[in-house]
């Protein structure tokens, strides 16, 4: 191991590799990335479930709160609740593909996404079932932690509900944490690594211990510089996400405020300006966010190349 900790020495590399490939600006290029940035650079969440009873039901009385819903609204809900599963699903996958091109992108420095697309199905589709099983056992290992929690307020005798909460946060904090360092690494060096080796993600991530069996340091640096990183990240792309929506919304207050006062509309009427202002402030986002994912994948695959020559991407 040198001296010199990469996460420290690839940064000005990395700006100066994004700067190339995003100016001067191209609107083809900047809309395509902006669509990449739509799935890569957001999360996605599954529905909450629903509850028919009030907080006497973990004290043993178990009374419905409301009658419960007929078989015609149940069947809507389940099928409203299948819609929402299946949407995720779609836009998780969808991501985990684009995951993969989004590196051909950067390396080849040619934003293209429809043969590359093609090209990486396969691999997205792994990377999809990766994601879903880590998914199902974080599931699987809250519901373990929670159990306690359950049975103690089910029966607070059994143990002191401070001592239980005490031993539950840290342990759902070390657990998130743990599941995060994954996906990070996961995404910044396995996925470049299935790409270069041509595999799936369990062999991409044998490949990556190997090459930080003796690199342990540099990947610590680089967790602790990325996060930091990405936490600064979302501070700047935050206030700058509110100063653009704060421009976008002026003409919209504007044109209310004058509706309000000259033709008397109901305030409700006013909410449909929302949907031209959604229009416009959606792609305003993705596109802020452009910048921020360009860089953050550039810098992931500038680390990896000095972690291991067989993994240089770029120059």
């Amino acid at each position: 191991m040198t001296g010199k900790y990469y996460a420290f020495t690839e940064i000005d590399r990395a700006i100066q590799s994004s700067k190339e490939l995003l100016w001067p600006f191209r609107a083809g290029v900047w809309l395509r990335l902006a669509l990449i940035a739509f799935f890569v650079g957001a999360g996605g969440g599954f529905p909450q479930g629903f509850s028919y009873f009030d907080g006497d039901f973990f004290n043993g009385i178990g009374t419905p709160t409301t009658l419960p819903p007929s078989p015609g609204i149940s069947g809507l809900l389940i099928a409203g609740i299948g819609l929402v599963v299946l949407a995720v699903l779609v836009y998780t996958l969808i991501g985990a593909i684009l995951q993969f091109v989004f590196v051909d992108c950067i390396r080849t420095r040619n934003v293209h996404l429809t043969e590359p697309f093609k090209e990486r199905l396969g691999k997205g589709f792994r990377l999809f079932l990766f994601e879903t099983g880590i998914t199902i056992l974080l599931m699987l290992m809250i519901a373990a932690i929670m159990l306690p929690v359950i049975l103690v307020f089910i029966d607070p005798a059994i143990l002191p509900r401070t001592m239980v909460l005490l031993l539950l946060i840290p342990a759902l904090i070390t657990l998130a944490l743990l599941i995060g360092i994954i996906m990070l690494f996961t995404i910044d060096f396995v996925v470049p690594i299935m790409i270069k080796e041509d595999c799936g993600v369990i062999e991409g991530w044998r490949n990556l211990l190997r090459t930080l069996s003796d690199q342990w340091m540099q990947a610590l640096v680089y967790l602790i510089v990325r996060v930091l990183a990405g936490i600064g990240a979302g501070i700047v792309m935050a206030i700058i996400t509110f100063i653009a929506l704060a421009i976008i919304a002026i003409p919209f207050v504007i044109i209310g405020f004058l509706l309000y006062l000259i033709m008397v509309v109901p305030a409700s009427f006013l909410l449909l300006l929302l949907m031209p202002f959604m229009i416009l402030a959606i792609p305003a986002i993705l596109f802020i966010t452009v910048p921020f994912i360009t860089f953050f994948r550039t810098y992931s695959l500038k680390v990896l190349g000095r972690l291991s020559e067989r993994y240089v991407f770029l120059p």
